[in-house]
């Protein structure tokens, strides 16, 4: 039973390691949950995810089309554009990213926001107080 058990826990872990090192790329899980709702036009995911820039919406689009999760159609023009969707397999994966996004909001802390704007009118603050 324990050669058992250490056979299943190296599949495991060999698994998690494959699925981790695709999805756990910055990005790569947002993009995924966007097409879960439907096919989009790259520029409307550059605008859809916030601080996203184009080189790297362009790579990671790339890495999950090669990795067999995406197809990406150019339209004929004009306007020229391209569609991305997901394949039979992307959409094989939305299920679990659902349930890891119900698990993210009951078991993680919210991620904290930038209080860079709010630091900067502190120092503002601060400036005018010393005049």
């Amino acid at each position: 039973m324990n050669r058992n058990l250490t056979e299943h826990t190296h599949e495991c872990d060999d698994r998690l390691t494959r699925v981790f090192a695709l999805l756990g790329k910055r990005w790569s899980g947002v993009i995924l949950g966007l097409l879960l709702q439907g096919p989009a036009r790259f520029a409307v995911l550059a605008r859809t995810i916030p601080g996203i820039s184009e080189r790297m919406l362009s790579d990671r689009l790339n890495e999950l089309a090669r990795a067999g999760l995406i197809n990406r159609t150019v339209l004929d023009g004009p306007p020229l554009g391209v569609v991305y969707e997901l394949t039979e397999s992307g959409r094989a994966i939305g299920p679990g990213l659902l349930r890891l996004g119900e698990w993210a909001e009951r078991y993680m802390a919210p991620a904290a926001r930038p209080r860079r704007r709010q630091a900067a009118r502190v120092g503002a603050e601060t400036t005018q107080k010393r005049r």
